[in-house]
Parts: structure tokens; sequence; C-alpha cells
């Protein structure tokens, strides 16, 4: 469905988004807490019924888009619960997304945005990286979980089943963002003696990285939604996480 026009409509509250190098997450407004509340708590939700022209309704429909597309997935998802979801009618949603692949792209990046800033708050890129700074980073990917059940279950559940092409792409950027992050936590190592032994060296840490990240991942989908970890305490399992973690940075 072509975009309705909209000549008069004020500036979007969420970015464009088509790759997670093009956009931020504006940590004034993080989506999730407000994606995690039901859209009536907001203000003038119910004078967004109909309307395409208020502020703040491209946030609200990806916060709507976050909730609904975190429970059914992509292909069970279609964009008239979406638009239901965030007190709109569907014309609105097109106004701003051409297609429902767009739509879901946007709300994966939103949560991948928003898991990366919980990170960075704790520990900036410009700051040193330490063996108590990845502990921290650690919990706090974990306490955004918690706090933000349905942009982690939207980040966790879905990430890895390549919906779209746009969601290919948006994994591969979120886990080289991640993988160049903890290269910085590796311990000092000797210096390669020749190309060969730095392309090795380079190649190990990377492969370390990523299954780290790839274990961090796949954790929360089996302890959330009844699964075979849910019945393990969240204390338990989040030590256990870090410790993995922490040997697999230190080569162990």
């Amino acid at each position: 469905m072509a975009p309705c026009s909209d000549p008069g409509a004020e500036e979007d509250a969420v970015p464009r988004r088509t790759s997670s190098s093009q956009s931020k997450v504006d940590e004034s407004s993080e989506p999730e807490t407000a994606a995690d509340s039901p859209v009536a708590s907001e203000p003038d939700a119910a004078s967004l019924k109909g309307s395409a022209h208020r502020p703040s309704r491209r946030h609200l429909i990806v916060q709507a888009a976050v909730r609904v597309f975190s429970r059914k997935g992509f292909a069970e998802t279609s964009i008239q619960e979406i638009a239901e979801a965030a007190g709109m009618v569907p014309t609105a949603v097109y106004y701003h997304f051409a297609s429902k692949e767009e739509l879901f792209d946007t709300a994966l990046g939103y949560a991948m945005d928003a898991s990366t800033a919980a990170a960075q708050a704790v520990r900036p890129d410009d700051t040193e990286a330490d063996a108590a700074a990845f502990k921290d980073v650690v919990d706090a990917v974990w306490d955004w979980t918690e706090e933000h059940p349905n942009a982690a279950r939207m980040l966790f559940l879905q990430v890895a089943g390549g919906a779209t092409p746009g969601t290919r792409l948006l994994t591969k950027e979120y886990e080289d963002r991640h993988v160049r992050r903890a290269f910085d936590y590796f311990p000092d190592a000797e210096i390669p003696a020749n190309k060969r032994s730095a392309a090795a060296q380079h190649a190990a840490r990377s492969l370390r990285a990523r299954t780290m990240i790839a274990t961090t991942i796949a954790i929360q989908p089996l302890r959330i939604e009844g699964g075979p970890l849910s019945n393990i305490a969240v204390s338990r399992l989040r030590s256990a996480t870090t410790d993995v973690c922490a040997k697999m940075i230190e080569g162990r």
C-alpha cells in the first residue's frame, strides 16, 4: 500500500532506520520502557485513534510493533494488529512504513540499539575495559532484559530467524558492533611475529567474541516463555553466563 500524503505532519519521533549505522537510540525516550507499557498509558493515545497527524505517532507505532512482533513473530503479525495496538488505523501505519518488513526491521533495530545503549551506559567506548567493567556490562544487559521484556523478546527471539533481508543485515551489524567492543577486554598478548600470526590471533579472538555474544543471546529464549531454563533462578543464570563469558575472553 502506498503511503498517504501528510504535508503538515510534524517531525517523526523515531528516526527512519535502515541499518544500525544510520541511527542511534534516543536515550531521552528509551523505546522499551514505553513499549512494555499499555498504549493507554500514553497521555494522547486515545486522541491518536484514526489519525496519522499527531506528534510521536511514528514512535507509538514502533512501540506497538515491538509489543506485537515480540509475541507473535513476523509471519503471524498483521499491520491491522499493530495499528490497533497503537490506537490508530492502518493508513496511519502505512504513512510511516511502506511495508510490514520495513516496520519489523525498524522495531528490531530499535531493540538492538536499546540493548547496546544499556551496555554503553555503564562502559562508554572511551573508558577502560577491565574485568570489573566487563561484569558491569553483562549485568547491565541482564538488567535491561528484565526491565524491558517485550523489547528483549523482540531481540532475542526474532533476531535468529532472519525474517527479512534487512533482519540479516541488522543482525550482522549488531554482532560486529559488539565484537569490536569485546576486543577491548582481551588481555594483552605478545605482538605477533608476522602477518600470518597476527591474522591467526585476530581470527581466534573474533571467534571467541562471537561465541560469547551468541551464547549470551541464545540463553535468553531458553529461560523465558516456559523454556527449559525457566525454572532456574535468574541470579544463577546471570552468574553462570558471566563466568562463561569471562573465560572466553581470557581464553580459558
